[in-house]
């Protein structure tokens, strides 16, 4: 992101809940959450995202990775949990391929909730 991105903040939007469907994130598994032309979030003219992250409902302890869609997932953890709790975390994340972010789980499964709060300029 360039150096004079201007931030946009927005009220919250709820834009992910895998709780509504039922279906929590399996061990080792990537979801792809559309974040542009989202809860507020412009189609086009965006470089990240300002997200509220959180792990719920995990059957076992673990870590949550929101990375830009259609890159290589980095080493580091945006939410880290243990069984049972619900865990939040404000996380600012690259728009990737298709204006998507990734969310990858370690193990177990949880089900995860996204919040947009705002959004960065390219």
């Amino acid at each position: 992101m360039p150096a004079d991105a201007q931030y946009h903040p927005l009220v919250p939007v709820r834009i992910l809940d895998t709780r509504d469907g039922g279906v929590a994130v399996g061990a080792g598994s990537v979801i792809d959450v559309v974040v542009a032309g989202v809860g507020g979030v412009p189609v086009s003219g965006v470089g990240a995202v300002v997200l509220n992250v959180t792990a719920t409902g995990a059957t076992e302890g673990g870590y949550l990775t929101v990375f830009p869609a259609g890159s290589s997932r980095p080493l580091a953890s945006n939410v880290n949990f243990v069984a049972g709790e619900s865990v939040p975390n404000t996380v600012i994340a690259k728009v990737g391929a298709g204006g998507k972010v990734s969310v990858y789980n370690s193990v177990g499964a949880t089900h995860v909730v996204v919040d947009v709060q705002g959004w960065f300029a390219e």
